[in-house]
């Protein structure tokens, strides 16, 4: 009754040293291949059969996978990063595509608005050229009678003239 009261505390205090030595090997084990170089053919398919449990969701002792090769496992490995990458690229060229058409847009729209401004100055200087008061031969010989008409009448001729033209 002791023997048997002795092996329920042992039941109940959970797995001998023996299983936890056990335990604690292949979890260094685990920890071994985990952080291993990729130098050896062992240590590539460990990472690749790894690699292919993790991204199917599968377990490592399923069928397919121990049917792959390691040349099938590393092609397929090499194919979904060159994919993402060709992805990621197709994605960045789009992006660009798309930067590039609005900066188009916008220089077309600023040469639009430079030649509606350039039209503008045009329609200002033919105005200016029609407008007799800002002519410069025009504004040259009204000074020049000025002065003519200023040693006959007097300095004070034409200053008393308001420029306004406005009826009151």
């Amino acid at each position: 009754m002791a023997d048997q009261a002795k092996r329920e505390d042992q039941k109940a205090s959970g797995p001998s040293s023996g299983e936890q030595s056990f335990v604690e090997c292949i979890k260094a084990i685990a920890a071994y291949n985990a952080r291993a170089e990729l130098d050896t053919e062992h240590q590539m398919t460990l990472f690749l059969k790894s690699w292919w449990s993790n991204h199917y969701n599968r377990p490592l002792k399923d069928p397919l996978l121990e049917s792959y090769t390691l040349e099938e496992l590393l092609y397929e490995f090499y194919d979904k990063i060159e994919r993402q990458k060709a992805s990621d690229e197709r994605v960045a060229k789009e992006a660009d595509k798309m930067e590039e058409a609005k900066e188009k847009e916008v220089l077309d729209w600023a040469e639009q608005e430079e030649k509606k401004e350039l039209e503008e100055m045009k329609k200002a200087a033919a105005k200016a050229a029609t407008d007799p008061t800002t002519n410069p031969e025009n504004l040259k010989w009204m000074n020049e009678q000025l002065e003519k008409y200023k040693e006959v009448y007097g300095e004070t001729f034409g200053e008393d003239i308001d420029e306004s033209f406005e009826e009151e």
